[in-house]
């Protein structure tokens, strides 16, 4: 049986691949675990002086955490909560914050689908390359969750609009919008990546500037035929940049009138949405926009406990990715019966319970 995450040491470059193709490079616990316990080790090893993340095959770079894995250990467990709930996302949201602070450059090579978990252990690197395949999209809404792995931070600096459109909604977005909202770097094109990736072993970069100007030797600009924003960015603000689910369904409703088939598939996409998910994911973005990551991603593991204990987590995975009837039993199945005192409980702090963070 293969390695699920493969380490190598190569001319003083550490690289981090995620071995699971055929899960599209999907996190597991054990996954998250190495990872951890590498970058440990080669943060102070003198004989490493940069780190590459990749995604084995040529369709993933890594699609999310495997949460049907997850869900299917903690229901045998008789959870929530169970010790797997507990530790996966607190190692987890560990990682990440890891990531943003390693001391040596971290470059991430987001060559195809890049989502949930994915986006966690790359997009908060020093550096971050995309290509034409890389697809972004943060689609927890959809499993009754939220953007986590600090992906409700890097949404919550954008565009209040922008942000909650692709909070909310989920949506697709390919590498022309990735560099517009500045949550990539650079862009190499696909048959470039394997040559700047043996560039970087070659030269063995220490510095983020020396990092930097071989990815720029190899870079060039997306192609804006795939852009989503250059079309309807107007209408995505228009609609989204409300600080309350009902007043985005109402605005959705009424531009709905002039007859924007864009506007139609993204409402149409967002009723099918965790009523609860929608309301904690909206406050989550908005109070992360005047957050550090550290304590964002504080208030997320907070918000990961109530979603496996008292949210649609379970039955959200069940519906979408184990008997994949589309048919999720959300409770409360309506925007209206999700109140205040309801969204408030995913925010309680949890007391010892609490993530902590050192920098």
């Amino acid at each position: 049986m293969s390695e699920e995450v493969i380490f190598t040491e190569d001319n003083g470059v550490g690289i981090i691949t995620l071995n699971r193709p055929d899960r599209l490079n999907a996190l597991t616990y054990p996954m998250v675990q190495k990872i951890n316990k590498n970058l440990n080790s080669w943060e102070i090893s003198e004989y490493i002086n940069c780190v590459i993340i990749e995604g084995a095959g040529d369709r993933s770079f890594c699609a999310g955490g495997d949460v049907i894995q997850l869900r299917k250990e903690v229901l045998e467990h008789g959870g929530p909560p169970t010790n797997l709930s507990k530790s996966f996302f607190y190692d987890e949201y560990t990682l990440n914050f890891k990531i943003s602070n390693f001391q040596k450059p971290f470059i991430s090579l987001i060559n195809g689908f890049t989502m949930g978990g994915g986006v966690g252990v790359s997009m908060h690197g020093s550096h971050v390359v995309a290509s034409e395949k890389t697809m972004f999209a943060m689609p927890e809404t959809a499993i009754g969750l939220f953007p986590d792995v600090g992906g409700g931070w890097l949404l919550g600096q954008l565009d209040k609009g922008i942000g909650a459109w692709l909070s909310l909604v989920g949506a697709r977005i390919k590498a022309y919008d990735l560099m517009k909202l500045k949550l990539i770097t650079h862009y190499v094109s696909s048959g470039d990546i394997e040559n700047l990736k043996n560039k970087l072993i070659a030269s063995t970069p220490n510095t983020n500037d020396k990092v930097g100007s071989i990815i720029d030797s190899l870079s060039s600009k997306p192609n804006s035929e795939e852009s989503v924003l250059i079309q309807n960015e107007k209408i995505i603000k228009d609609a989204f940049s409300f600080d309350t689910i009902e007043e985005i369904f109402e605005k959705c409703e009424s531009l709905l009138i002039s007859g924007d088939k864009f506007l139609n598939s993204q409402f149409d996409e967002l009723k099918l949405k965790s009523p609860t998910s929608l309301k904690i994911s909206l406050k989550q973005i908005r109070d992360a926009s005047k957050m550090s990551l550290k304590d964002e991603l504080i208030m997320e593991y907070r918000m990961v406990q109530r979603c496996l204990e008292i949210g649609d987590f379970f039955e959200g995975v069940r519906a979408m990715l184990v008997d994949k009837d589309r048919k999720p039993n959300w409770k409360p199945s309506n925007i209206k019966d999700v109140d205040a005192d309801r969204v408030n409980k995913f925010f309680e702090v949890l007391g010892d319970l609490d993530l902590v963070l050192t920098n």
